[in-house]
């Protein structure tokens, strides 16, 4: 393989990598910026999400890809109904939050555990083994469709909150909820439309990495470790700042997987991100 075929392979697989990154991020921060919760609970949501495609895919014989579309529907309706009997009952709870979504992460893993087994599952496709072919390039194209499936999420969840009244006003109550609810806007409403978009988001994401990678019912604290990696590196409640640490997290992790083993890379990652920390604790792009 040349360079250049070997160049545009890493390239491909950065961004890749990326847009699951932003995609996972997204929510955990779009959560953050809005109810200042640090939702431990993030990557096994992404998990469930992941299930549920499984089940529609084998149980009703769906394509994985069309299923993304109950899926969402699913994630949607699971986050209505945990913010309802949970998420509104702890935001006076200050920092102890934590222990209730660590607890809350820990109650959903071990429910998909006795319903799943502890077995490793992946979706399969028709599709899943094709591969794309670009001169020497070989690339597999359900990578590229996770990509553009991903960026696609970003990008409409992006375009909604800048554009629509719902998302001016849920941006209203994440700059100051107090000046937000004078005004008229009604913040606990903000709040569950932002809890539910978060949860299914990470329901998506943990629907199109099936399609790639196989999952387990506590395969969630991956996602989760990686997902905290990028806002706190973007800037705990920055959107822009969540897509450019995406990006940043997920190209090192690519160009660097040439040089070392596949178990090392991610460490390199994450010394990029202490190095940027220690140059700007709060972040690339805090809000504050």
């Amino acid at each position: 393989m040349d360079y250049g075929t070997l160049f545009f392979q890493l390239l491909l697989t950065g961004i890749f990598l990326s847009s699951l990154y932003i995609l996972m991020t997204l929510g955990l921060t779009l959560i953050f910026g809005v109810m200042e919760i640090v939702n431990f609970a993030h990557g096994a949501f992404a998990i469930l999400g992941g299930y549920a495609c499984l089940l529609m895919a084998t149980g009703l014989g769906m394509d994985p890809l069309v299923a993304l579309i109950p899926v969402t529907l699913v994630m949607a309706i699971v986050g209505f109904v945990t913010f309802s009997i949970f998420t509104r009952f702890t935001f006076d709870l200050g920092d102890a939050h934590v222990v209730h979504y660590y607890a809350l992460m820990l109650i959903i893993s071990n429910i998909l555990a006795l319903l799943f087994g502890l077995d490793y599952r992946f979706i399969q496709t028709s599709y899943g083994y094709e591969q794309i072919h670009l001169g020497n390039l070989k690339y597999p194209l359900i990578k590229i469709i996770v990509t553009f499936f991903s960026l696609g999420i970003v990008i409409g969840v992006s375009l909604f909150l800048r554009y629509s009244m719902t998302g001016k006003r849920i941006r209203a109550v994440s700059q100051n909820r107090e000046a937000a609810e004078i005004l008229g806007i009604d913040a606990l409403s903000a709040r569950r439309i932002t809890w539910v978009i978060g949860i299914a988001s990470a329901g998506l994401m943990g629907a199109l990495v099936g399609l790639v990678n196989p999952f387990s019912p506590y395969a969630g604290t991956t996602y989760l470790i990686t997902a905290f990696s990028v806002a706190i590196l973007g800037g705990m409640g920055s959107m822009f700042g969540t897509l450019i640490a995406g990006f940043i997290v997920g190209m090192s992790e690519s160009l660097f997987s040439i040089l070392l083993p596949s178990q090392i890379t991610p460490v390199i990652a994450f010394l990029l991100i202490i190095f940027a920390l220690l140059i700007r604790p709060e972040g690339l792009f805090s809000r504050n």
